[in-house]
């Protein structure tokens, strides 16, 4: 891992080890575990908190600042889909200060996420989610 005072670059193994270490994490439904990737002040943006906000309400716009408010998310999220699992990513790719990976996430759908780290840390500070419906 190189670090500078603003910018975290993981290795292509750091990045594999993150992201399966994430990906067991939500395996495992242990909401602490999970939540323990994120930084206190994360920006966490997906069509999925969009779908679960109320209208007008925090989160309609796709987006939720804050380790409180992206954990009831995610517990919500928990609760809906008590079968979420997720298998290996199919690719991961890394960034300057972040890393992005292609996976299977639920009903079928192609997920791909970008996770970009606080300053110097592998501190989750930023998620984009992006999902896509199978072909057919």
């Amino acid at each position: 891992m190189t670090t500078t005072p603003t910018t975290t670059v993981l290795s292509e193994p750091e990045a594999d080890a993150f992201v399966a270490e994430w990906m067991e994490a939500w395996n495992s439904h242990d909401l602490e575990r999970i939540l323990g990737h994120y930084a206190d002040d994360v920006e966490y943006w997906s069509p999925f908190i969009a779908q679960m906000a109320g209208p007008g309400g925090p989160g309609a716009d796709g987006r939720l600042v804050g380790k409180t408010a992206v954990g009831a998310y995610f517990a919500a999220a928990l609760g809906r889909y008590p079968e979420l699992h997720f298998d290996p990513p199919v690719h991961v790719a890394v960034g300057s200060g972040s890393v992005s990976f292609v996976y299977r996430s639920i009903k079928d759908l192609t997920a791909v996420e970008t996770l970009t780290f606080a300053p110097g840390t592998r501190t989750v500070a930023r998620a984009h989610c992006h999902y896509r419906a199978p072909a057919g």
